[in-house]
């Protein structure tokens, strides 16, 4: 795989899983970003070839990062037997999200947050590409990223494991102060178009929804995603007591 971008080859040098090859680098004089990465991998013996300079205009993003490019290898999927090894307690499931884009800022949201693992289809969903490692600015290759063959079947093995399933939907019914965010939770996010599919729905112990006082019907998918996420991980960590209205779907 090829990355391209500061952010992600200096989180690639960074990251315990994949190897960094090689570095491309395209530009005459080093800013302060480029001499980092060029000293960061003269210290682990990474080659660097130094190729002529790209002329870029001003505001063009994708000649930015063709600056500098890394070669990596080992940026495998892991399987979901070795996250659960982990006791994890927040995972992000990702049902038909399609755009690299998207997908690379559901990842860098989820790495930011402090998610143990995300689970992505190996049919309808984009893969973990280099576009999706460059709007990710690297965070994918921090992640445990699982690829699975059946969302739905996942999530019920996951119920049965002392998992609550949280789908993120415009027209769910609960509020995010119902869910007790001291539960070990699996938040599912649907993709652009057709959002939560039908069988992944009927998984979910929540459906929640995120309260719009604007105009705007909905968020962007991995904004509404990282506004749920940063709730759940907000409540975990601020010490804050239950509000007392947490609901249990599984109740008789």
């Amino acid at each position: 795989m090829i990355v391209h971008g500061v952010h992600a080859v200096r989180e690639a040098l960074a990251a315990e899983n994949p190897k960094v090859e090689k570095i491309l680098i395209r530009r005459r004089d080093l800013n302060p970003r480029l001499r980092e990465i060029v000293e960061a991998a003269r210290r682990r013996g990474i080659p660097i070839q130094f190729e002529p300079a790209v002329r870029s205009s001003p505001g063009n993003r994708r000649q930015r990062h063709s600056e500098v490019s890394a070669r990596v290898s080992g940026a495998s999927p892991v399987p979901l037997e070795r996250i659960l090894s982990r006791q994890p307690s927040l995972l992000l499931a990702v049902d038909g999200v399609q755009d690299p884009n998207n997908l690379g800022a559901l990842l860098r949201t989820a790495e930011a947050v402090g998610v143990d693992g995300v689970l992505i289809p190996r049919r309808r969903s984009c893969s973990i590409t280099p576009s999706v490692v460059t709007s990710s600015a690297g965070a994918a290759l921090h992640l445990k990223i699982c690829r699975i063959s059946n969302l739905s079947r996942t999530l019920d093995r996951l119920k049965q494991a002392g998992f609550w399933i949280v789908g993120l939907d415009p027209k769910g019914s609960t509020s995010l102060n119902q869910i007790d965010a001291t539960l070990r939770l699996v938040v599912v996010v649907g993709g652009e178009h057709q959002g939560l599919r039908r069988l992944v729905r009927r998984q979910c112990d929540f459906l929640a929804a995120l309260p719009m006082q604007g105009r705007v019907a909905s968020l962007n998918l991995s904004v509404a995603a990282g506004v749920l996420l940063y709730q759940i991980a907000l409540r975990r960590t601020s010490g804050a007591p239950e509000s007392g209205s947490a609901i249990d779907p599984r109740a008789p």
